[in-house]
């Protein structure tokens, strides 16, 4: 009995240190975002910007590494969506990158987000990778990164458009 006594004081220890330190890493969390967000509106639907997405990635020598369909998912909490995250990339670019510094691995392979809003208008959003792996102050990096920052621009506006 004490030692259950004793592991139930140990847990709630825990708990409280680790609430107590919890606003800490809520209050930082807006301010850590370093990247540039790009989103390009289109006039077509859902369906043919995603086909479009799927196409043009290949196409540009990279590959769609995992599909993630966040509308589907978020209708099981009664939230009509349609959006859909693909993580893209090409594994020897992405070498290129790792072999600089592992830590690569948060912002690469690279994530496109397809989404329409209530108006049913859909849009393309990423993430400049050159703004997110420039903190890695490797030149490097950041001449993949600029390259792929290139990519990503054409293929989003010609998903797009």
């Amino acid at each position: 009995m004490k030692n259950r006594t004793l592991l139930r004081t140990l847990v709630l220890g825990a708990v409280i240190g680790i609430a107590a330190l919890q606003p800490s890493f809520v209050a930082a969390a807006p301010d850590s975002f370093s990247g540039e967000r790009v989103t390009v509106p289109s006039d077509k639907s859902f369906d043919e910007v995603t086909k479009a997405v799927k196409s043009l990635v290949a196409k540009n020598g990279m590959m769609v590494m995992a599909e993630v369909d966040q509308g589907k998912m978020l209708s099981m909490t009664g939230l009509n969506l349609k959006a859909t995250l693909y993580v893209v990339g090409n594994p020897v670019v992405g070498k290129q990158l790792f072999e600089q510094d592992h830590a690569v691995g948060l912002y690469v392979p690279v994530r496109i987000f397809v989404y329409s809003d209530a108006n049913d208008k859909t849009s393309v959003s990423y993430d400049k990778p050159s703004t997110l792996l420039s903190q890695f102050q490797n030149p490097k990096v950041n001449m993949v990164a600029e390259m792929l920052d290139q990519k990503l621009e054409g293929l989003a506006n010609m998903a797009a458009h």
